[in-house]
């Protein structure tokens, strides 16, 4: 089984409205239908939050979420606060999840199914989606060459892929992720639900349910991983279907210069081995390691857009020091 990342490259149609006004952003809402071919019923429009400033743009930035739904909000919080400091912020709902759940499924799920023919369908897609919105924000001025992808534990495992493929982004930040597909499914306490997936022998669970024979084979697959040249010698080999969705197996291929990691001491979502492995893997990027777990870093979104403003170079205090302006709409800015 060959994951297909590739699209037809043209100019489709979109719809944008404000949703939203703030008094240094605004907030549309973009909407088009995904060129990936293959979109479960629910996924077909892909949603784009945009974060606009309404003074000077110094930069852009596409954030992609998290599995599930609850982190969401708060990653609009950042979006409108990296706006209010001059940045193009858009947040791209993965397909699979929030508004874009597909029917008679839960939001995140299906990115870990114990059927793999669904699993990878839903990764195809979501690195189909991201390309495209990159396409859309360059046709449309929004996306500048001082540019970042920012990835949130699955938003970052989607993100990895990308930059495999793309050559338009020039700053990466990875927040709690890890690789090692096999590991994190059959470890993490999150992923309960598809390991009662594997039990009830379901779709192609078979050629993952055998927890040691698939460890056994990722093991042995993985060493391969440095033979290859480029991504398209890596999909056609011979290697688990599994690891052609893993960021583990798009990580040589990232730039380390243009990568950071930011991991969580106290991260139970993801076993210690799968991160320390994918930050070996992506060449060793610079790392921090905070005091946080998976998901109690979403108090300190300030500390973490200041961050992210220093990477992209923004200095300047004052717009720093909006990070702390409120979210509430100024409806008398026009």
């Amino acid at each position: 089984m060959k994951p297909h990342f590739d699209y037809e490259k043209k100019v489709f149609d979109f719809s944008s409205g404000y949703i939203f006004k703030g008094k240094h952003y605004r907030c549309s809402h973009i909407k088009y239908r995904s060129l990936y071919k293959n979109a479960a019923k629910g996924t077909e429009t892909v949603e784009v939050y945009n974060f606009s400033p309404r003074e000077e743009t110094v930069g852009s930035i596409i954030i992609l979420h998290g599995l599930g739904t609850v982190n969401i909000p708060f990653l609009f919080w950042m979006g409108s606060h990296l706006a209010s400091a001059g940045l193009q912020a858009s947040i791209m709902i993965l397909p699979g999840n929030y508004t874009r759940t597909a029917h008679h499924s839960t939001s995140g799920k299906d990115f870990f199914s114990p059927d793999l023919e669904r699993l990878t369908q839903f990764w195809e897609q979501a690195v189909v989606d991201t390309r495209t919105t990159i396409d859309l924000l360059e046709r449309e001025g929004l996306w500048l060459n001082n540019n970042c992808l920012f990835g949130y534990c699955l938003g970052g495992m989607v993100s990895i892929i990308v930059n495999a493929l793309e050559h338009r982004i020039n700053n990466s930040i990875l927040l709690t992720v890890g690789g090692n597909m096999a590991k994190i499914m059959w470890e993490s306490p999150v992923l309960k639900y598809t390991r009662r997936g594997f039990s009830k022998g379901g779709g192609s669970s078979k050629f993952l349910n055998d927890k040691e024979r698939l460890k056994r084979v990722f093991l042995e697959d993985t060493y391969k991983l440095s033979r290859f040249k480029d991504v398209n010698e890596m999909l056609n080999s011979d290697i688990h279907p599994l690891l052609k969705v893993d960021p583990l197996a798009y990580a040589k291929f990232n730039d380390t210069r243009k990568t950071t990691m930011i991991e969580g001491l106290f991260d139970k979502a993801l076993p210690p081995e799968t991160r320390k492995q994918l930050w070996s893997a992506l060449g060793k990027p610079k790392r921090y390691i905070v005091p946080m777990g998976h998901v109690t870093w979403f108090p300190f979104e300030y500390a973490l857009g200041k961050f992210i403003l220093k990477k992209l170079g923004i200095k300047s205090a004052r717009k720093k020091i909006r990070l702390l302006e409120s979210t509430k709409p100024d409806e008398s800015v026009k």
